[in-house]
Protein backbone atom coordinates (compact mmCIF):
# COMPACT_ATOMS: atom_id res chain seq x y z
CA UNK A 1 0.00 0.00 0.00
CA UNK A 2 2.82 2.42 0.83
CA UNK A 3 4.48 1.76 -2.54
CA UNK A 4 1.26 2.57 -4.41
CA UNK A 5 0.81 5.79 -2.42
CA UNK A 6 4.41 6.88 -3.10
CA UNK A 7 3.98 6.02 -6.79
CA UNK A 8 0.76 8.05 -6.93
CA UNK A 9 2.44 11.08 -5.31
CA UNK A 10 5.34 10.89 -7.77
CA UNK A 11 2.91 10.51 -10.68
CA UNK A 12 0.91 13.57 -9.65
CA UNK A 13 4.03 15.70 -9.19
CA UNK A 14 5.57 14.62 -12.53
CA UNK A 15 2.38 14.63 -14.59
CA UNK A 16 3.45 17.18 -17.27
CA UNK A 17 6.66 15.28 -17.97
CA UNK A 18 4.87 11.93 -17.89
CA UNK A 19 2.26 13.08 -20.39
CA UNK A 20 4.97 14.35 -22.75
CA UNK A 21 6.81 11.04 -22.46
CA UNK A 22 3.54 9.16 -22.96
CA UNK A 23 2.78 11.20 -26.09
CA UNK A 24 6.28 10.49 -27.40
CA UNK A 25 5.89 6.75 -26.85
CA UNK A 26 2.39 6.71 -28.36
CA UNK A 27 3.48 8.26 -31.64
CA UNK A 28 5.92 11.11 -31.24
CA UNK A 29 8.90 8.79 -31.73
CA UNK A 30 8.17 8.69 -35.46
CA UNK A 31 9.02 12.40 -35.82
CA UNK A 32 12.76 12.10 -35.07
CA UNK A 33 12.74 9.05 -37.33
CA UNK A 34 11.26 11.16 -40.15
CA UNK A 35 13.91 13.84 -39.59
CA UNK A 36 16.72 11.28 -39.59
CA UNK A 37 15.32 9.57 -42.68
CA UNK A 38 15.11 12.81 -44.64
CA UNK A 39 18.70 13.66 -43.70
CA UNK A 40 19.78 10.17 -44.71
CA UNK A 41 18.07 10.71 -48.06
CA UNK A 42 19.90 14.02 -48.49
CA UNK A 43 23.24 12.39 -47.68
CA UNK A 44 22.87 9.47 -50.09
CA UNK A 45 21.77 11.78 -52.89
CA UNK A 46 24.64 14.24 -52.33
CA UNK A 47 27.80 14.00 -54.43
CA UNK A 48 29.88 15.16 -51.42
CA UNK A 49 31.66 12.29 -49.69
CA UNK A 50 31.51 12.37 -45.90
CA UNK A 51 32.94 10.04 -43.28
CA UNK A 52 30.63 7.72 -41.38
CA UNK A 53 31.06 9.87 -38.25
CA UNK A 54 30.08 13.05 -40.11
CA UNK A 55 27.05 11.30 -41.55
CA UNK A 56 26.00 10.01 -38.12
CA UNK A 57 26.37 13.52 -36.66
CA UNK A 58 24.14 15.01 -39.36
CA UNK A 59 21.54 12.26 -39.01
CA UNK A 60 21.54 12.63 -35.21
CA UNK A 61 21.20 16.41 -35.46
CA UNK A 62 18.26 16.00 -37.86
CA UNK A 63 16.54 13.57 -35.49
CA UNK A 64 17.07 15.83 -32.48
CA UNK A 65 15.93 18.98 -34.27
CA UNK A 66 12.81 17.24 -35.60
CA UNK A 67 12.08 16.06 -32.06
CA UNK A 68 12.41 19.60 -30.74
CA UNK A 69 10.06 20.80 -33.48
CA UNK A 70 7.57 18.10 -32.40
CA UNK A 71 7.75 19.32 -28.80
CA UNK A 72 7.11 22.89 -29.93
CA UNK A 73 4.41 22.22 -32.53
CA UNK A 74 2.56 19.02 -31.82
CA UNK A 75 2.97 17.83 -28.25
CA UNK A 76 1.03 20.69 -26.72
CA UNK A 77 3.86 21.41 -24.29
CA UNK A 78 4.65 24.79 -25.87
CA UNK A 79 1.84 25.62 -28.30
CA UNK A 80 -1.38 24.68 -26.57
CA UNK A 81 -3.72 25.07 -29.52
CA UNK A 82 -2.04 24.55 -32.85
CA UNK A 83 -4.58 23.85 -35.56
CA UNK A 84 -2.04 22.80 -38.18
CA UNK A 85 -3.16 19.88 -40.37
CA UNK A 86 -1.18 16.66 -39.94
CA UNK A 87 0.09 16.70 -43.53
CA UNK A 88 1.61 20.15 -43.01
CA UNK A 89 3.22 19.01 -39.76
CA UNK A 90 4.77 16.00 -41.49
CA UNK A 91 6.13 18.28 -44.23
CA UNK A 92 7.54 20.67 -41.60
CA UNK A 93 9.28 17.83 -39.74
CA UNK A 94 10.74 16.47 -42.98
CA UNK A 95 12.01 19.87 -44.10
CA UNK A 96 13.55 20.49 -40.69
CA UNK A 97 15.34 17.14 -40.98
CA UNK A 98 16.72 17.96 -44.42
CA UNK A 99 17.96 21.45 -43.55
CA UNK A 100 18.98 20.81 -39.94
CA UNK A 101 22.69 21.62 -40.49
CA UNK A 102 21.74 25.00 -41.96
CA UNK A 103 19.30 25.68 -39.11
CA UNK A 104 21.95 24.87 -36.50
CA UNK A 105 24.59 26.96 -38.30
CA UNK A 106 22.13 29.87 -38.49
CA UNK A 107 21.33 29.68 -34.79
CA UNK A 108 25.05 29.53 -33.91
CA UNK A 109 25.77 32.49 -36.21
CA UNK A 110 22.94 34.50 -34.66
CA UNK A 111 24.20 33.70 -31.16
CA UNK A 112 27.71 34.84 -32.08
CA UNK A 113 26.36 38.12 -33.47
CA UNK A 114 24.33 38.59 -30.28
CA UNK A 115 27.41 37.90 -28.19
CA UNK A 116 29.40 40.61 -30.00
CA UNK A 117 26.70 43.29 -29.84
CA UNK A 118 23.67 42.46 -27.65
CA UNK A 119 22.41 46.05 -27.73
CA UNK A 120 21.64 45.63 -31.41
CA UNK A 121 19.12 42.88 -30.61
CA UNK A 122 17.68 44.22 -27.36
CA UNK A 123 15.84 47.47 -27.77
CA UNK A 124 15.23 49.55 -24.68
Amino acid sequence: MEFFYAYRVITVIMEPEKSLIREFINGGWIIPFIGALTMFTRLISSPVKLTILEQLKKISAAAILSGVAWIIIDSGAVLQSSDIPSLYKAIIYGIIGVVSPEIINGIVSLAKKFEKNPEKFIKK
